[in-house]
């Protein structure tokens, strides 16, 4: 079916402008304009509202279906479609198939202080619902859509923004992302939006957040929605891996995958943090070789850090962790691939941090212990309840935090007063950021 006939499938949260929107883009392009909310009541002799009160959502959702797989069959026609389509992957499927996804982002702040729900039951509980249906759906309408249509409430941009969508090419695939909970702190959107603008490419670059057990329902989309690809952060590396079809040796090696690559709706996993973390090492004139390391946290991060470290000499690794069989798991899997290191394991109570530091000239905390937006959100935790263990470091010793929002953490703060030498994180992202780059786009390159 040729580029002509597509359909322009409008996604997004209930009062974001899809209908207003639809029907302009209709009339001035000479398409046909469908509205499925309205289909579902035309159909089924009853409002939405009535829907639900007899049917519930369930009943709705399954009018829904059957609508958007009768729709799909269309040609030329924008369709506005409902708010909760995302939540039946066969809907997006269907749609896809002939029709440009494109999600209209307007922020829950505007559709509560300027759309009426009085007729939108899955509205109905004012502002506090309009947010929980955002951070519920938005994942999915970023994991859906082709590309994302900003609605920022200056209705000439927004329509300026979908003539040039109606008049582009068809795009060959959506963008690249990065997952994770809590993803709020995260700087990768703009740093991959700025080393992608440095080479004249206009790559789509969001953060998405993605809570636990959502994994598959996350890694189903991306196969299909049009996803180039997608880093991972905490607390995915790990439980990402299951669902990936095939990871490259290093990141299998550390048992830890923080960049995935979209090719053929297979998804291909890799470890960038490994390098990316020793780059920024060795330009700051530190390496591993050699040295004595102290590594807090036995998770993602911490299996990178540990197996490169491993693997360039180090002379002895402790690892302390507050789960302290997986920092025992860890210091085996080691021993698995390099049997000349010296490794020890525990946990992170005071006594054993102030005896991992006295034997360490290279301290890393690869926890998430500090970082922005944990604080509250985690509860009791959130930050080291004491650095007296920092006293016992040698004073050459460097402290490295890969925590790198805030720029400055507490750990690093104090170890700077004390007169050690530190570094935060973000020379690890930047390098790891621009690896997973190289893999992103070596899979877009012609094959001759």
């Amino acid at each position: 079916m040729g580029r002509d006939a597509r359909n322009i499938i409008l996604i997004g949260l209930p009062g974001c402008g899809k209908s207003t929107l639809g029907r302009w883009a209709a009339g001035q392009f000479g398409l046909d304009f469908m509205d499925m909310d309205r289909e579902i009541e035309r159909r089924a002799g009853l409002t939405i509202p009535e829907i639900f009160a007899r049917e519930g959502e369930e009943g709705f959702r399954e009018r829904e279906v059957a609508v958007a797989r009768d729709v799909a069959r269309q040609t030329r026609t924008v369709i506005a479609a409902g708010g909760g389509v995302v939540l039946r992957e066969q809907n997006m499927r269907r749609l896809g198939e002939n029709g440009l996804i494109v999600f209209i982002d307007r922020a829950p702040e505007r559709i509560v202080k300027e759309v009426t729900t009085d007729d939108r039951p899955l509205l109905a509980g004012g502002a506090d619902r309009v947010f929980a249906l955002s951070a519920q759906r938005r994942p999915l309408y970023l994991a859906s859509a082709h590309v994302t249509l900003p609605n920022d409430g200056d209705w000439d941009q927004a329509t300026t923004r979908l003539r040039a969508l109606m008049y582009s090419e068809y795009p060959p695939a959506g963008g690249l992302a990065v997952i994770g909970d809590p993803i709020g702190h995260t700087l990768s959107p703009y740093i991959h939006k700025t080393a992608l603008g440095r080479l004249g490419l206009d790559i789509p670059y969001e953060a998405i957040q993605v809570p636990p057990g959502s994994l598959g329902a996350f890694t189903s989309r991306a196969r299909t929605c049009g996803l180039r690809g997608f880093n991972v952060t905490i607390p995915h590396k790990q439980d990402i891996m299951p669902f990936l079809d095939d990871i490259d040796p290093p990141a299998a090696l550390c048992g830890a995958v923080n960049t995935v690559v979209v090719r053929g709706g297979k998804l291909f996993g890799y470890n960038t943090d490994m390098e990316g973390l020793w780059r920024a090492l060795r330009g700051a004139g530190h390496d591993y070789r050699n040295r004595r390391l102290l590594i807090l946290g036995a998770g993602g991060a911490a299996r990178g850090v540990a197996v490169k470290a491993a693997l360039e000499g180090a002379a002895k690794i402790a690892i302390l962790s507050r789960r302290p069989r997986q920092a025992q798991a860890l210091c085996m899997h080691l021993a698995s691939i390099a049997p000349e290191i010296d490794c020890a394991a525990d946990d992170m109570a005071p006594d054993a941090l102030t005896r991992a530091c006295r034997g360490a000239d290279l301290l890393i905390n690869a926890t998430p212990l500090g970082m922005a937006g944990m604080t509250g959100a985690a509860g009791t935790g959130a930050e080291f309840p004491s650095f007296a263990f920092l006293t016992c470091l040698p004073p050459l010793a460097l402290v490295c935090d890969l925590v790198y929002n805030p720029h400055e953490t507490a750990l690093l703060r104090e170890a700077g007063r004390l007169g050690l030498e530190t570094m935060n994180g973000l020379g690890m992202l930047i390098r790891q950021a621009l690896l997973s780059d190289k893999l992103f786009l070596r899979w877009e390159e012609p094959t001759t």
